[in-house]
Formats: C-alpha cells, sequence, structure tokens
C-alpha cells in the first residue's frame, strides 16, 4: 500500500520539475520586488492624503491603481498568496468605495494604514525568502477577516477626528529629476555667462551715450542680442533635455512584466520594443508605462491564446506583442499590437446593453469602433471571473483617461482571429513652447504662422486667382488651393473685393500632403516667440494654438496649422451637405 500511494507521488514531482523553469521564477520576483517597493515606500502618504480628503474619488482611484498593480505582480510569485490575498481584500473595499461612491471613514484608514504595515512586512519576507513569523501571520488573517465584516455604519469621515497637524500630503509636483554632473555644470557655465552679459549690458548704459556715440551703442547692442539670443537657445534646450529620457528607460519594466504575467497565465508570450532611443518627457514616459502595463495584461489575458489553442489554429506556440513608440507631427505615437484572437465584437456589446451603456435599439447603428470604446468604461469586462490579472473593469479606463489628460487620442484596429491594435496619439508635452514662426498682419490682428509649416510666400499680384462657388482659389506646384483670409475660412464665403486680394500677401500653409494659402495684409517678420495657452478668459480660438505677446506689448495670435485645416475641411463638408 505504500509503495502505490509513493509511486505517483514521485512521477508528479519529476512531472512537475521538467516544467518548472527556476531562472524564470527568479526573474518574475525580482520584478515585483522592483515594482512594489516603491509604491509600499509611499503607500502610507497616499493614505493619508486620502485622509486629508475622504470625498476625493480622484485620490481613491490613485490608491486603487497602486493596490492594484500589488496584487497583479505577486500573483506569480513563490509563496506570495498570503500578501495576494490580503491585497485583494485591500482592493475590494476600495472598489466598494468607488462603486458607492462612499467618503473615507476614519475605519477605513486606519485598516489601510495596519494594512500598509503587514504588506511591507510580507514583501520583506519574500524578498529574505524567509518563512512569516506566527505573530506576522496572525496579523495579517486577522486584516484580511476585518475585511470581511467591514461596514461603513454611520461614522463621520476622517477629516473631523484627526488633527491637522497628523496629516501629510504628497504631491507629484515635488517629485524631481535627476541631473548628471554634466548637466548640472552646463546650468552653472550658462548662469556664468548670463551674469557676464548682465554686468555688459549695465557698462553699456552706464558708458556709452546713444546721442554722442550711436554707431558705438548700435554695435554694442547688436552684440548684447546676439549673445542673448545664443545663451537663451542653449538655456531653452538645455532645459528640455533635463525633462527627457529615453523611451527604453521609461518602459524598461515591460519585459518583466510580460514573463510575469505570461508565467502565471501559462502561456509563452514575447515582446519587440521599437523606438527605445525615442527621447521622451520623463512625466509622459511613467504615464506611458501605467498605460501599457494595462494593456499588455488585458493583452496576455484577454487577446493571447495558450499555446493548445494556438497550435490548433496554425498559429506560432508564442504569442507575440509589438510595442513601436515614435514621434510624428508633434506627437508621441504609441502602437500596441498583439497576434491573438482580437477583441469580440458581439461580447463587447452583449455586455454594453447589459451594463446599460447603450439600449439594444441603439446598439443597432454602431459604428464597431464605437463598440470597441465601450471597454474604456470603467468596471467594463468580458470576463466572468475575476482574476490577479484582469477582470474587474480595471485598467483601460485608466488608459483612456490618461490619454485625454494629455488631450490625446486613441484608435483601436481589431483583426478577429489575428489580434489587435492599440494606437495612442499623445501631443508632446510643452512646458514652454517656443515656436519659430513669421509675423504677419491682418485686418487689426497679428497672426504667427510657424515657420515649420510655412511652404513658400508671395505678393498675391503674382498669383492667378479664380473664385468658385464663394471660395477663392490659387495655382501652386500644380496644384489649385484655396486663398482665404481668416473671417473667410470661418464663414467659407469670400468678403474682400480682388483690388485688396492683390494687394496682399499670401502664406502657403502645408499639413502633410495637404496646402493652402492664408491671406494677410502683409509680411512683418520673422522670430521666436513663447507661446502661451489662451485661459479661460479668452477661451479656445478656432484655428490657433496660443498667444504670444511682443516686445511692442501686442498680442499674436499664434496659428496651428492642423487645426486652420480642419476648420477648413470641416466648414468645406457642412458646406456641400447645405447644397
Amino acid at each position: 500500500m505504500s509503495d502505490e500511494k509513493n509511486k505517483p507521488q514521485d512521477s508528479q514531482e519529476v512531472d512537475l520539475s521538467a516544467f518548472i523553469d527556476f531562472e524564470q521564477v527568479e526573474e518574475v520576483s525580482r520584478a515585483f520586488f522592483e515594482e512594489s517597493k516603491e509604491i509600499l515606500e509611499d503607500l502610507d502618504n497616499l493614505i493619508l492624503k486620502l485622509e486629508n480628503n475622504p470625498e476625493d474619488q480622484d485620490q481613491v482611484n490613485v490608491l486603487f491603481r497602486k493596490i492594484h498593480t500589488i496584487k497583479g505582480s505577486v500573483g506569480a510569485v513563490p509563496g506570495g498568496q498570503l500578501l495576494g490575498s490580503l491585497s485583494h481584500e485591500f482592493e475590494a473595499l476600495l472598489t466598494r468605495i468607488k462603486r458607492e461612491s462612499r467618503p473615507v471613514t476614519k475605519n477605513c484608514i486606519d485598516l489601510f494604514l495596519k494594512s500598509s504595515r503587514i504588506l511591507k512586512v510580507l514583501a520583506q519576507s519574500l524578498r529574505d525568502k524567509r518563512e512569516v513569523y506566527p505573530e506576522e501571520l496572525s496579523e495579517a488573517i486577522e486584516i484580511i477577516s476585518a475585511y470581511g465584516v467591514f461596514e461603513f455604519g454611520d461614522e463621520s469621515s476622517p477629516r473631523a477626528n484627526r488633527p491637522a497637524a497628523s496629516r501629510a500630503v504628497s504631491s507629484s509636483d515635488d517629485e524631481g529629476v535627476w541631473l548628471s554632473v554634466k548637466q548640472l555644470n552646463e546650468f552653472l557655465r550658462l548662469s556664468g555667462e548670463l551674469l557676464v552679459l548682465k554686468n555688459f549690458f549695465q557698462m553699456m548704459n552706464q558708458t556709452v551715450n546713444f546721442r554722442v556715440q550711436p554707431e558705438v551703442f548700435e554695435r554694442r547692442q547688436s552684440d548684447f542680442a546676439q549673445n542673448l539670443g545664443k545663451i537663451s537657445d542653449q538655456f531653452q534646450s538645455q532645459v528640455q533635455s533635463v525633462r527627457k529620457e529615453k523611451a527604453g528607460d521609461s518602459l524598461s519594466g515591460l519585459p518583466l512584466l510580460v514573463r510575469q504575467a505570461s508565467t502565471e497565465l501559462n502561456k509563452s508570450v514575447h515582446l519587440e520594443f521599437t523606438g527605445s532611443d525615442l527621447l521622451i518627457d520623463k512625466g509622459l514616459g511613467k504615464d506611458l508605462y501605467e498605460c501599457l502595463v494595462h494593456l499588455v495584461r488585458n493583452s496576455i489575458d484577454h487577446g493571447i491564446e495558450d499555446q493548445f489553442e494556438r497550435a490548433v489554429q496554425g498559429k506560432p506556440t508564442i504569442g507575440l506583442l509589438n510595442l513601436e513608440v515614435l514621434e510624428k507631427n508633434g506627437a508621441v505615437h504609441v502602437i500596441f499590437k498583439d497576434d491573438g484572437k482580437g477583441l469580440d465584437r458581439e461580447r463587447i456589446l452583449q455586455r454594453a446593453i447589459k451594463n446599460a451603456l447603450v439600449t439594444e435599439e441603439a446598439a443597432k447603428s454602431l459604428a464597431d469602433e464605437q463598440i470597441y470604446k465601450f471597454i474604456f468604461h470603467a468596471g467594463f469586462s468580458t470576463k466572468e471571473k475575476v482574476t490577479t490579472i484582469s477582470g474587474r473593469g480595471v485598467g483601460m479606463d485608466i488608459v483612456l483617461s490618461t490619454v485625454e489628460r494629455y488631450k490625446g487620442r486613441i484608435q483601436i484596429d481589431n483583426n478577429p482571429g489575428a489580434g489587435a491594435t492599440f494606437h495612442l496619439e499623445i501631443p508632446i508635452p510643452q512646458h514652454i513652447m517656443v515656436e519659430s514662426a513669421l509675423l504677419c498682419a491682418w485686418s487689426h490682428f497679428q497672426l504667427a504662422v510657424p515657420l515649420t509649416s510655412v511652404a513658400h510666400i508671395t505678393s498675391c499680384d503674382e498669383l492667378q486667382v479664380t473664385t468658385v462657388d464663394h471660395l477663392r482659389y490659387c495655382q501652386f506646384s500644380g496644384m489649385t488651393v484655396p486663398l482665404l483670409n481668416y473671417s473667410e475660412i470661418l464663414n467659407l464665403r469670400t468678403s474682400v473685393s480682388d483690388e485688396v486680394v492683390r494687394n496682399s500677401s499670401a502664406v502657403f500653409i502645408r499639413m502633410k500632403e495637404a496646402v493652402f494659402a492664408l491671406l494677410v495684409d502683409r509680411i512683418d517678420a520673422q522670430t521666436d516667440l513663447v507661446v502661451k495657452s489662451f485661459g479661460t478668459m479668452i477661451g479656445e480660438q478656432k484655428g490657433f494654438k496660443g498667444i504670444s505677446i511682443l516686445a511692442d506689448e501686442k498680442v499674436t495670435y499664434i496659428v496651428d496649422p492642423e487645426k486652420m485645416m480642419a476648420l477648413m475641411m470641416f466648414d468645406q463638408q457642412k458646406h456641400e451637405e447645405a447644397a
């Protein structure tokens, strides 16, 4: 009987050891330690910040994402079950707070702080590869049990129950950037040159009388302006370089994340990354990483099939994730795709109807792209069972909110049976945006056209101009292109006489393959401008990206070529529909 009992056990042990990749298990564990270290160190601050603003759902979401990340990361770490269970219960209570829009109570904060302490203890035990001490195990089980019976009751929020001095606030505005010694020395050099230039300016004003020595004053003023421009350009370039790092550095955790998630789900997945050398803003890189964490996990869980299913379908047994990061037309483009089974259109649509996101009648007229975008709704998931990777409908809504915060957009290209592609287009963050521009005058306004978009400048009396259906056209490089001033673009109808046009100038603006000519009264100069947003008082102006103040204190409106082109095409489409 003893032999019969031991024989299958021995056989099973041999079979299991043949499939365990100990090196991969170690790498997955290292990934968890690296990812969780920063989160756990800042967890108390996040909880106390929530205590200070108990009704702040944005802060609840921040804490929720951190705990969700820990829970997802520890799933494949040997011995991490207890930490995973505690994270799961922590996350579940935060889900109740979010779903029911409850303020965070004092009891919540107390439980969260206890959880934070024991989570750190459990994570350290995993790192040290030691057994959890009995008292630690007892406390962890007690906290998990407390979550199971937790009730909100009628308790008031903790703000009134805690003295202000005990509150700790953490802000992303306090985050810093690393400076190399080389970069620091460059800033010191530039500051020294600015000091010399300041002294030169003072000396010039004190020692040279522009009335008595106009030539000397003009020469020194020219030297001053030239040196100031040179140093300003260098300083601007240096500040921008400090805020940037390689995309590969920002997203360096993705390969380990892929291995971690694929190991937990028993799938074989490979990640290919193109564009890792592209320099991007560090803040944007951090947000892109958070987006890609959720895209990767959802892709591996929902999209990539297991090895058997892929083999049956004639696919390579190893699933492929492809990530490309590139910069084009003032935006960072992140293209993430997999070769899995793609998005299930009908399943998404039925779940959207079930969740009351759309009525059955309205669903009949929805385009595929509209249906696919239901996956970005908070709490939306097509999975029936919640796992440590996905199933709560958490993640894709974070991707959308992050992209929208940057005023970007997401495009989904679905290929059933062959995979799905997510294209994130995010305008490059401009903390101080300097634009080299062509200054023009039109009516009572000063306009500035970015030089990068200027294809040609000419006087209109040299152009062959025709008018068709109340629109004015001219010839440019063998093409017939619109020739309109700003008012005419808005109204899609000519408003000035032929004589006025002949005495005007045309700035030909090129966007990709399209060209249009902006009619202006005159061309004034070329200069560098600091672009400022319109702000709440002025509000957004159609076709413009912002304003700048010139040395003579005049306000200049800076043309956004892409918006101006889109405005013209949209108005023309409305005009044709009306006709």
